[in-house]
């Protein structure tokens, strides 16, 4: 019995952690968002391990370059572990805002890189200075 009891204490306090952990990790994403000037919903829709290839492949070659156009560079972390977060956009300039997303990539939880983007057919992917450009 006692087994099942600090199991259960265990497994309660892992809970907690992994919810205040990820509840700091939007709030950090929410300020980068911020600092180039995106309002987001401040819980993230998805997230997704991912790894950062070493060389870059011809798609992050690409996506490198998006990065480089709004101050950020992923060579530093090219061969590392990443996580994506995605998060619903509320300000964006043009249209219905319900499709558009905001995608962060962190590293050790620090964020890195990211892109503006819509979930629609006709679509399209941003660096995070988009409103720079536009506005």
């Amino acid at each position: 019995m006692l087994y099942i009891v600090t199991a259960a204490m265990i497994l309660a306090a892992a809970a907690v952690f992994i919810a205040f952990g990820e509840e700091s990790v939007d709030e950090t994403n929410a300020e980068f968002l911020q600092s180039f000037g995106w309002e987001v919903k401040r819980k993230n829709i998805d997230s997704a391990a991912v790894n950062i290839p070493d060389p870059f492949d011809l798609v992050y070659e690409n996506y490198n370059k998006l990065q480089i156009e709004a101050g950020l560079d992923l060579a530093p972390y090219a061969g590392r572990r990443a996580m994506r977060y995605t998060y619903e956009v509320t300000n964006f300039p043009y249209g219905e805002p319900k499709n558009v997303r905001a995608n962060v990539l962190c590293v050790d939880d620090e964020p890195v890189a990211g892109d503006i983007m819509t979930t629609a057919a006709d679509g399209f992917m941003a660096g995070l200075d988009f409103l720079e450009k536009v506005l």
